[in-house]
């Protein structure tokens, strides 16, 4: 007999297996392991409910206890297609999808959990997939149009991943009518039919920009409004700092400290300083203390860990705070006192870090500066050098610092993907789309990246160190069996990835690409080496980053929009105070961490799929009219073509002249034997099509 309290999952499995319990009945499986581990019933009906949630073990219909990964059944989430099949995306990510018919579903819908076990289809042996239980339902709300009837009403998603429209009972349907768009709330789900109530009427279903943008932020359950008790709260907070309150803390008011930002951006979250001592440069970093308005498990607290970050769009933004704050008191504005937290380095002629203090202060920042303006200083224009004469020198030697520190970074190995980012400029009034071109990355916006990435480094360095429970920003080395992928495509190309060491490092990867003198062959081999690396995420362990080559990295320069940056805001505050909790802030930063993570990947979904709206509506009067660009990606129905407005689109391979175009997946090609397309290649392409409901554009080739 085991002597314990409590039984963990993988004790349970053991014990199964051990004494051949699996495929006996449950109330024997019971018997035993109240036995096994000295516990009650009670527990043991607790443990087998919450595995059997989990997908650690299912029962048949003769109620016998089977253990999942020994029937061969592989957990995921259901991933629709508007034309009913479907996608097991698996939880262990290093598998491949898995292709599930729609007679395979049994009753799984889009974003549901499931059970599925692998098979191979007789027909062409591709793996398939059959779903044998579904654990637990992913659907909570829904966008879409409302059909209203006399009695009853229906709702068809504007999601086509969910190929099922919902019910929705008379008098539930919210004052809706019929072609409004509506936000709808889940209800119910008999296997069948989809059943719910309206909670949100969006407005009418008539291509108005505010209506469909809005449509796409409620579809990942983004809101833009705060409650009514937390912005009488906010009301309460001072909108203005008394120094003289905080004599303990660093006054750095008379320093020449300012921010460089966009022109648009209203929350300014982090300034700068620097000066010269001796040879030495003293760079001073200076982040908004958040932390010192929202205080843990506050109501402002707790609003922001649900969003986890402010996400933003072309016509709006959504905080993670409110603007009395935001934009308020927390935001550095120029000629305002405001209590920030400083990260103040001394940095040798070479980039190395000599020392640094990570302290609470109280800053003035003396202008509000924007990347435009601090390159054209840089660059030595007279009108603007004469108008911000008292930081000119200051920002000379940010120039100069900066050059320093991205030598620093490129000697010790860090990867530069150089990838482009939309800029998408509005008409104010109208809101369609003025201009749409890739964003600038000047000397200004590199020098800002430059000091933000010392600050981060030596914050997770330091906590890392002292050995205090944190939340790290980690970049994980890239899975061997996609650099295996790579190297397989790369060498079709004519270069191959070699690993000096016994492991990857980023050297190895930074070394291959300055090789690649082709410039158009670099371009298409670092998209394709681009989609082999990890995702960055958040954790409570210090992986360090590859992409960075850095081995200490975290989040601090952001807490005005970033909840990881706010919780290691109060974390050292609650070190320099002497208050650090170690056994519940180790339970939290793994909580705020796998938040946040969540949290981050809905944002950026959201945000990119605004942009694609904004994209279709741009390209949508321009049907008919031809373009070049560039193969970005190549599948087995065709190929996707990037316009250098960064616009992109499909050409199909049934569009494409000329018969038997296979997809070879090593070389990520589409070819007959005699026309090849590769990513990279140049092409002119007709704009045949625009869906602005489904943000989807079709080109066809311009020889065609």
């Amino acid at each position: 007999m085991i002597k314990c309290s409590s039984m963990t999952t993988e004790e349970v499995l053991k014990e199964l297996k051990k004494q051949k319990l699996e495929s006996k009945h449950k109330e024997l499986i019971e018997e035993r392991l109240t036995h096994i581990f000295n516990v009650s019933l009670k527990d043991v009906h607790k443990k087998l409910f919450e595995m059997e949630l989990n997908g650690d073990i299912f029962y048949d219909n003769r109620h016998r206890v089977f253990i999942s990964k020994s029937m061969g059944l592989v957990k995921g989430k259901i991933n629709g297609n508007s034309k009913g099949f479907a996608f097991c995306i698996l939880e262990d990510e290093s598998q491949e999808d898995i292709f599930i018919a729609n007679h395979n579903l049994n009753g799984a819908m889009h974003e549901d959990t499931v059970l599925v076990m692998p098979k191979v289809n007789d027909r062409d042996g591709r793996i398939e997939g059959v779903v044998q239980k579904i654990l637990s339902h992913g659907l909570k709300t829904v966008v879409g149009t409302i059909k209203v009837f006399q009695k009853f009403s229906f709702v068809e998603p504007d999601n086509k991943k969910i190929f099922k429209d919902v019910f929705i009972r008379k008098g539930e349907e919210h004052s809706a009518k019929t072609g409004d768009k509506v936000f709808v709330r889940i209800t119910g789900f008999d296997g069948k039919n989809l059943s719910g109530s309206v909670i949100e009427v969006l407005g009418k279903d008539n291509g108005n920009v505010t209506t469909d943008v809005l449509s796409i932020i409620r579809s990942y359950e983004l809101i833009e409004e705060f409650s009514k008790p937390l912005l009488d709260y906010c009301k309460t907070i001072p909108q203005s700092v008394n120094a003289s309150k905080y004599p303990d803390r660093l006054d750095l008011r008379n320093e020449i400290i300012f921010t460089i930002d966009g022109d648009d951006t209203k929350d300014f979250d982090d300034a700068v300083s620097l000066k010269k001592d001796g040879e030495n440069y003293i760079l001073g970093v200076h982040i908004a203390d958040v932390g010192e308005y929202v205080k843990r498990d506050s109501l402002l607290d707790e609003e922001a860990f649900e969003r986890g970050t402010s996400s933003y769009f072309p016509n709006c933004v959504l905080p993670m705070l409110p603007k009395e704050l935001s934009n308020g008191i927390c935001s550095l504005n120029p000629h305002e006192d405001r209590l920030t937290l400083s990260c103040i380095c001394k940095i040798s002629p070479e980039g190395k870090i000599l020392e640094h203090i990570i302290k609470e202060s109280v800053i003035c920042s003396k202008e509000r500066m924007t990347y435009k303006n601090v390159t054209k200083i840089i660059e030595g224009d007279k009108e603007l050098c004469e108008r911000y004469k008292a930081i000119v020198p200051t920002l000379k030697l940010m120039a100069q610092l900066n050059s320093i520190l991205e030598e620093v970074r490129h000697k010790r190995g860090e990867i530069n993907f150089d990838i482009p980012e939309a800029q998408i400029v509005l008409d104010p009034k109208t809101l369609e789309v003025v201009s749409l071109d890739k964003k600038p990355r000047t000397v200004s916006e590199r020098l800002i990246e430059s000091f933000m990435l010392v600050a981060n480094e030596v914050v997770a360095e330091h906590f890392q160190k002292l050995g205090v429970p944190f939340v790290y920003r980690v970049h994980e080395t890239p899975d061997p069996d996609k650099i295996l992928a790579f190297n397989e495509f790369s060498a079709v190309l004519g270069y191959k990835l070699r690993v000096k060491g016994e492991e990857l490092v980023p050297m190895d990867i930074q070394q291959f690409m300055e090789a690649i003198k082709d410039e158009e062959k670099r371009q298409i081999i670092n998209g394709v080496l681009l989609r082999s690396m990890q995702k960055a995420k958040y954790s409570s362990v210090c992986m360090g980053h590859f992409g960075l080559a850095a081995k200490y990295y975290c989040h601090f320069t952001s807490p005005i929009r970033r909840y990881p940056d706010l919780t290691i805001h109060r974390i050292i505050k609650d070190y320099l105070h002497h208050k650090i909790n170690e056994r519940e802030l180790k339970q939290f930063v793994v909580k705020s961490s796998s938040k946040s993570s969540e949290r981050e990947l809905l944002t950026q979904k959201a945000e990119r799929d605004v942009d694609d709206y904004f994209k279709c509506r741009y390209m949508r009067n321009r049907v008919g009219e031809m373009f070049e660009g560039t193969i970005s990606s190549v599948t087995n129905f065709g190929f996707f073509v990037e316009l250098e407005n960064t616009v992109e689109g499909l050409v199909s391979i049934a569009s494409i002249k000329g018969y038997n175009y296979m997809y070879n997946e090593k070389s990520l090609t589409l070819s007959n034997g005699i026309k090849t397309f590769r990513i990279g290649d140049k092409v002119k392409v007709v704009l045949q099509n625009v869906n602005l409901q489904e943000r989807n554009i079709d080109f066809v080739l311009y020889e065609n």
